[in-house]
Formats: C-alpha cells, sequence, structure tokens
C-alpha cells in the first residue's frame, strides 16, 4: 500500500511540476493576447491526444495527453490567414513584444512565488541549514546533504554569510575543514577541497546554506531575487560546459539534459523532500523563461528579434516567408530535443546520469 501512495505521489510529483511550467508559461502569451483583442484559437495544456476541451468566447481551451508541451494559437501566424484583422500581426509592435515575452515573465513569476511561499513557511528557520548541495562538488562527495545544518568552519563558529565563501577564495586549493549536524541528528566533520575556477577567480565547495533566521521580509527578498541569481547560475553553468571545464561538454554525462533527464530528476526530487521539489520546479522554470527569451527560431525570443528587425526598417517581412523559417526553426528544435532525449535515455541506461545527490 505504501508503494502504491509512493508511486502516486511520484506521478502527481511529476505532473504538476510540467503543469507549473506549462501552463503559467502559456497562460502567459493567452492574457496579453486577450488583452489587446487579438484572437485566440485554441489555448492547449498538453499536446498530442485532446482528452477534455471547451469553447469559451470563441477560443477553444483543451487539455491534451502529453503535458510537456503547449501552445497559444492566434489569429493572423497561418497560412491564409495572415489578413485577420484581430490577429496577432495586426498589432503595434510593442503589443506583440508584450504578447511574446507574458510567457517567460510568467515563469519567472512562479518561481518566485514559489520560493516566496517556500520561505514563508520557514520563519525563524534554523540559521545555517543546508538548502542546496551541487551534484558532483566536494560538499557533496563528503556525504553533506540537503537539512543538514553547518555549525563551523576551521574550527570556529560560523557567524556571517561570507565567511566560508571568504576562506574558499583566501586559499585557493586549501582543504577546509567543516562541521555540523546531519538532518537526522548525527554530529559531523569533514574536510572538503573547494573546486576552483581560475577565469572567474573564485572557488566553492558546491554547497548552499541559509545563515540568517528567515523574517518575512527575508522570504519576499529571496523570491524576487532569486531569478537573477539563477540565471546568473545558469550563465556560469553553461560558460563552464562550453569551455570545456565540464568532463564531456554538451553532449557528456554532466551535459545539457532534455525531458526525459528533466523527469528522472523530478522524479528524485520527490523523494527528497519538499524543499528540493520546490527548489528545483523554481528553477526549472526559470530555465524555462530563460531559454524562450534566447533569440532563437521557433522561440519567443526569435519572434521578438523579427519584431524588432520590423520595427527598425519600418516594414513588415514576408509572412509565408517568416513562417517557412519558423517552421524550419521549430523542426531543428525538435530534432535538437530527439537527440538530447536520446542521450538522456543512454546515460539512463548506463548509470552515467548524475542526477540529484541522495
Amino acid at each position: 500500500m505504501s508503494s502504491l501512495l509512493n508511486d502516486a505521489l511520484v506521478v502527481a510529483g511529476v505532473a504538476g511540476m510540467f503543469l507549473l511550467l506549462i501552463g503559467p508559461h502559456e497562460f502567459g502569451h493567452f492574457i496579453f493576447a486577450k488583452l489587446f483583442k487579438v484572437r485566440v484559437i485554441e489555448f492547449s495544456i498538453g499536446a498530442g491526444t485532446r482528452l477534455w476541451s471547451t469553447t469559451l468566447g470563441g477560443t477553444l481551451y483543451a487539455l491534451r495527453a502529453f503535458p510537456i508541451l503547449g501552445y497559444v494559437r492566434m489569429g493572423g501566424m497561418e497560412a491564409g490567414d495572415f489578413g485577420d484583422p484581430n490577429g496577432f500581426h495586426t498589432r503595434r509592435a510593442w503589443q506583440r513584444l508584450l504578447i511574446l515575452a507574458g510567457g517567460p515573465a510568467a515563469n519567472f513569476l512562479v518561481a518566485m512565488l514559489l520560493i516566496t511561499a517556500y520561505d514563508l513557511t520557514q520563519l525563524n528557520d534554523v540559521p545555517g541549514r543546508v538548502i542546496g548541495v551541487v551534484p558532483n562538488s566536494p560538499a557533496a562527495a563528503a556525504g553533506i546533504r540537503n537539512g543538514d545544518q553547518l555549525r563551523t568552519v576551521e574550527g570556529r563558529p560560523i557567524t556571517s554569510p561570507d565567511q566560508l565563501r571568504s576562506l574558499e577564495n583566501a586559499a585557493p586549493g586549501a582543504a577546509i575543514v567543516l562541521g555540523g549536524v546531519h538532518a537526522n541528528g548525527q554530529a559531523f566533520q569533514v574536510i572538503v577541497t573547494p573546486r576552483c575556477d581560475a577565469a572567474a577567480k573564485q572557488c566553492q565547495v558546491g554547497v548552499s546554506a541559509r545563515w540568517a533566521v528567515l523574517t518575512v521580509k527575508d522570504a519576499f527578498v529571496n523570491g524576487a531575487s532569486f531569478p537573477f541569481s539563477a540565471v546568473k547560475n545558469i550563465f556560469q553553468g553553461m560558460s563552464e560546459l562550453v569551455s570545456g571545464k565540464v568532463p564531456g561538454g554538451l553532449l557528456g554525462p554532466n551535459g545539457v539534459t532534455g525531458p526525459i533527464g528533466i523527469a528522472d530528476v523530478a522524479v528524485q526530487s520527490v523523494g527528497l523532500g519538499p524543499d528540493t521539489y520546490i527548489f528545483f520546479v523554481a528553477l526549472l522554470s526559470v530555465a524555462l523563461g530563460f531559454t524562450n527569451l534566447l533569440p532563437f527560431l521557433a522561440l519567443d525570443g526569435g519572434r521578438m528579434v523579427v519584431v524588432l528587425i520590423e520595427l527598425l526598417r519600418q516594414r513588415p517581412f514576408d509572412r509565408n516567408a517568416e513562417l517557412n523559417f519558423q517552421r524550419f526553426g521549430l523542426v531543428a528544435l525538435l530534432a535538437l530535443a530527439a537527440l538530447i532525449s536520446f542521450l538522456d535515455i543512454q546515460r539512463l541506461a548506463t548509470g552515467q546520469f548524475p542526477g540529484l545527490q541522495r
């Protein structure tokens, strides 16, 4: 019975994760389209076979079988429909930009709300509680896990958030003694050697901890700042992949991952508790919003670039040619997703997928 309950919890957790990623993103596009009176043909969560649908105000609302995708079909964006007076392309440039940016903005907002809401449940938390351990980091190798409490560094009580970071950078490559208490109440003392980045001139053991006792103000500040810090970490991670600092590079065991790998990590995050799960979903939400803002064909960012170029050149592109380019971009993205999914399956099958540290 407990196994069935656990399986149900995992399924609900993974499905909930995709809904929190896809639903708000598409709703962000949808709400701005409706605000600017663009004809919305269909608002769909999921792809493939239609499981449920209803029509209201001329818009088909649908829930489909595969929850990893979603879309908002607007008038004026398909061949033979470009002349729709209530179509997307008839709206002013700033309105089209807001419609396109609405999806990523919703993802950033979801991340803010998740972190803020969770922090509000952790008021007066224990200082030094570990809230994040980077996979394959020195801290993870030393056995430090989420929920542990860090108390001392080099035998001295930790009294400020920057104390550990200062020691890491003061003596690059030198081992550091960390002391604390595991989540089960067992005291520990471990020796960790920070991993240093000479280019960035910084060293890290790979652990994040909450040092200050949380207040309501802290919760809102943490939530508001989370997308910015997450994007910074994404940039740093991508630069390390591209520069070869991560073994195997972009397509290696620690490289980019797709829906299959994400689903596997989501399953792990459900089992590691609400703090890990919420942080993971918030991070993915930022990653989805950020990725969609990249200036690539078929992504929101690519479409925004088209609008900006049209604004500069003072005339629209040929809509049929634009549509063909966007279709080409979509095919390229789907091919890339298929390749990454194949790599995900290969990593999982051979046990190379790093996942989350347990």
